[in-house]
């Protein structure tokens, strides 16, 4: 309580921009995580926390003026939603990190 009466109300948009990065990078870790098995919990968990540091520093960088981050890919810039961006990279990270995580994981066979 003491939060929403201290904390300025111009801030409010700032806050719920936040939010909404921050909560749909739990998508991947609970919805994916439960349906598909090939998932590794600690690949989960460091797209989650990838996700959550790219779409707060992606936000800070627009100094939260606005949703929509210019990426910048080759030559062209893409706008979109800094959710979404960091979503993606979040569902990434977890694939890549579950496939290196399995591979370093099995049991090395010696040809005889």
């Amino acid at each position: 309580l003491l939060f929403v009466v201290g904390v300025p109300s111009q801030y409010a948009i700032q806050l719920q921009l936040l939010g909404g990065i921050w909560i749909i990078q739990t998508l991947p870790a609970v919805v994916l995580g439960l349906y598909l098995r090939w998932l590794e919990p600690k690949s989960l968990l460091l797209g989650w926390a990838v996700g959550i540091g790219w779409g707060t520093w992606a936000a800070w960088s627009l100094h939260f003026a606005g949703s929509v981050y210019p990426l910048h890919v080759g030559g062209i810039t893409v706008p979109g939603y800094i959710a979404l961006y960091a979503v993606v990279l979040n569902g990434v990270v977890a694939a890549l990190g579950s496939v290196i995580e399995r591979t370093l994981s099995r049991p090395m066979v010696r040809a005889a």
